[in-house]
């Protein structure tokens, strides 16, 4: 039998496949001519800027290109699905990446969504600081034993973790079954305000349980490589990911995954095209922000909050299980645990970017 929650999912699934049937979008006829004339073209420039140092109760947030965002919090630096190669297999970038290694030369932990090369891309690891924490999905930490980090953590949906005062929530990622393709979300809570990470995946029911559960400030979400439309079910459209924005009930949107490498059929920029028109058509504009590469946002710190402390704490020792099959050299160890409770937020309106409630959504309309 069905309950409501399930009955809720399959109705905004059934609305999303229903507008998507209706939706005109802008695609190459073949991908490998498309291919073929990328490889001829030297990727754009990205817009590099000094990466902004936050100050006190603050996060800055950089978008280094395709799903890879740099966060910081004064007390930790955060690469999220670091990937600085020109190059994805065969597949050429369209825009030069917007970080340099040189700006992650601080980073104390990295996250990895799954085990896909564009996300765990191991030649940009090689170039993180060696004493940086790395979190991977359960099966992953096997990719990193050789290239001699001082912790790699395998975890799985549902543990909780600290670091340097922050602290991080996984939950499911969507986006397949295949080995490779497990992954993970993150919610990540320091001094500043919290923030939702997913580098890929389609949309499904976990969002809605995330923000019931937390609420996060600002969310980042992928909106790329959505066409055919048989590809939703891994991946999501502008349009998912606004209903994903809301069932996060997040105050702002940033989208990422996308502009990059051209995997899909849509062409390079519908993505942030279709955003802009639902953006501008839903009064959304406050509510999302649009980096390019190499740009960066400072974002409101929240005040008073309580921030639940998760009994394992990463930055003691021996806290996690070994994993089976890993190699000499890097220790991989799993982490398992229960979801983290919400708290309230409240925002400084003094910081450079005062991040309002959340959005009240009406119908989403196909653009």
């Amino acid at each position: 039998m069905t309950g409501p929650t399930e009955s809720l999912a399959l109705q905004r699934r059934d609305e999303l496949d229903r507008l998507h049937r209706r939706v005109r979008v802008r695609r190459y006829r073949s991908l490998l001519l498309h291919w073929l004339g990328r490889w001829l073209r030297p990727p754009a420039r990205a817009s590099f800027a000094p990466v902004p140092r936050p100050g006190p109760g603050q996060i800055a947030i950089t978008f280094g290109g395709h799903a890879t965002a740099l966060i910081r919090y004064p007390e930790l630096a955060i690469a999220f699905d670091p990937m600085l190669g020109r190059w994805c297999g065969a597949v050429r970038r369209a825009v030069e990446p917007g970080l340099a290694p040189g700006d992650l030369d601080d980073v104390g932990l990295v996250l990895i969504s799954h085990a896909h090369r564009d996300h765990l891309h191991l030649p940009t690891l090689a170039r993180l600081p060696r004493a940086a924490t790395v979190v991977v999905p359960q099966g992953a930490g096997r990719f990193l034993s050789s290239l001699g980090f001082a912790r790699v953590i395998e975890v799985v949906p549902g543990a909780d973790f600290e670091l340097r005062g922050v602290t991080i929530s996984t939950s499911p990622l969507n986006h397949g079954d295949a080995p490779l393709a497990r992954g993970l979300c993150y919610l990540v809570r320091g001094s500043g305000p919290s923030v939702f990470l997913c580098g890929d995946g389609g949309w499904f029911s976990g969002f809605a349980d995330v923000g019931a559960r937390h609420e996060p400030d600002i969310a980042l979400l992928p909106i790329g490589g959505f066409w055919p439309r048989s590809f939703r079910d891994r991946h999501m459209s502008p349009l998912d990911a606004l209903y994903a924005f809301e069932d996060l009930r997040a105050r702002l949107l940033i989208p990422i995954h996308h502009g990059a490498f051209t995997m899909s059929y849509e062409r390079v920029d519908e993505p942030l095209r279709w955003l802009r028109a639902l953006v501008a058509d839903r009064g959304l504009d406050a509510h999302v922000r649009i980096l390019a590469p190499g740009e960066s946002e400072v974002f409101v710190a929240p005040r008073g909050a309580e921030v639940r402390r998760p009994a394992l704490r990463l930055d003691s020792e021996g806290v996690g299980e070994p994993a089976d099959g890993a190699g000499d050299g890097t220790v991989v160890e799993r982490v398992r645990g229960d979801h983290a409770r919400s708290v309230d937020i409240i925002l400084d309106d003094s910081a450079p970017v005062v991040l309002g409630a959340p959005p009240v959504f009406a119908a989403l309309p196909s653009l």
